[in-house]
C-alpha cells in the first residue's frame, strides 16, 4: 500500500464494476494508497446513484493513474491534511 493513490475496493465490488466501467481496471496499475484524488475531490461514501457515482471515481483515478507526478501526490497529500483540519460534509 502507498500514502496516495486509488483507494482499495473489496474484492466482490472490484468483480461487480470491473466489467461495468471502461477504465476500472487501470486502478490496478498502481498500488492502492491511504488517500487519493477521488477523495480529496469529494468522490466517497454511499449517494443515491452509486453507478455514477462510481464512474466520477475511477475517472478520478484513471486521472491520477496517467498523470502521476511526485507534485499530484503533494498536492493530493495537502488537501487531505486541510480536509482533515477543516472537516468535510461529505466524509461518511
Amino acid at each position: 500500500m502507498s500514502v496516495v493513490g486509488p483507494r482499495p475496493h473489496m474484492i466482490m465490488v472490484d468483480d461487480w464494476y470491473k466489467p461495468q466501467i471502461q477504465k476500472y481496471g487501470i486502478r490496478s496499475a498502481v498500488k492502492p494508497g491511504l488517500t487519493g484524488l477521488a477523495q480529496v475531490s469529494g468522490f466517497r461514501g454511499e449517494k443515491a446513484n452509486m453507478m455514477y457515482e462510481m464512474e466520477k471515481r475511477i475517472l478520478s483515478d484513471y486521472f491520477y493513474v496517467k498523470n502521476w507526478s511526485f507534485s499530484l501526490d503533494i498536492v493530493i497529500i495537502l488537501k487531505t491534511i486541510i480536509l482533515i483540519i477543516e472537516g468535510d460534509n461529505n466524509a461518511h
